[in-house]
C-alpha cells in the first residue's frame, strides 16, 4: 500500500472518529484503533521484501544473519509499543502508556543481549583478554 493511500485511511479514521466522538466516545475511540491497525499492518506487509533485502546484503558482506534478527525484532518492539502508547494516549491514559513505553525499552535492551555479548567478545579478543 502507498503512502497516499495511507494518508487518506488516516483522514477518513480521523473524520469518522471526530464525527462518532460526539455521540459515543467508546466507539469512537474503537474505530481510531481499528484505522490505525490498518495502517499498521499495511505498513507491516512490506516488511518481508525489506527482510529479504538486508539477508541479501549481510550475505554478501559475510556479516552474521543473526544481527539483522536482532534488530528486525528491536524495530518490531518499537513500533508496537509506540503504537500501543499512542492508543493509551488517545484514551487518556497516560500512566498507562509510560508503562508500556519502559517494558518496551527494557525488551529492546534484552533482545539486544546477545549483539552486547558478540561486541564483549569481539573487544576483549581485540585487547587479548579472555
Amino acid at each position: 500500500m502507498n503512502i497516499l493511500a495511507i494518508s487518506v485511511i488516516g483522514i477518513l479514521t480521523s473524520v469518522i472518529v471526530l464525527a462518532l466522538r460526539r455521540h459515543n466516545a467508546e466507539i469512537s475511540f474503537i474505530a481510531a484503533i481499528a484505522g490505525s491497525a490498518l495502517i499498521f499492518i499495511s505498513v507491516l506487509v512490506n516488511f518481508t521484501s525489506l527482510y529479504d533485502t538486508l539477508k541479501d546484503i549481510l550475505a554478501a558482506a559475510d556479516i552474521n544473519i543473526n544481527y539483522i534478527s536482532i534488530l528486525l525484532k528491536a524495530l518490531g518492539i518499537c513500533f508496537l509499543t509506540e503504537f500501543a502508547c499512542d492508543m493509551c494516549i488517545d484514551a487518556g491514559q497516560r500512566a498507562l502508556a509510560g508503562n508500556i513505553s519502559l517494558a518496551g525499552r527494557i525488551l529492546i535492551v534484552i533482545t539486544a543481549v546477545p549483539l552486547y555479548k558478540e561486541i564483549l567478545d569481539t573487544v576483549l579478543s581485540l585487547t587479548g583478554g579472555a
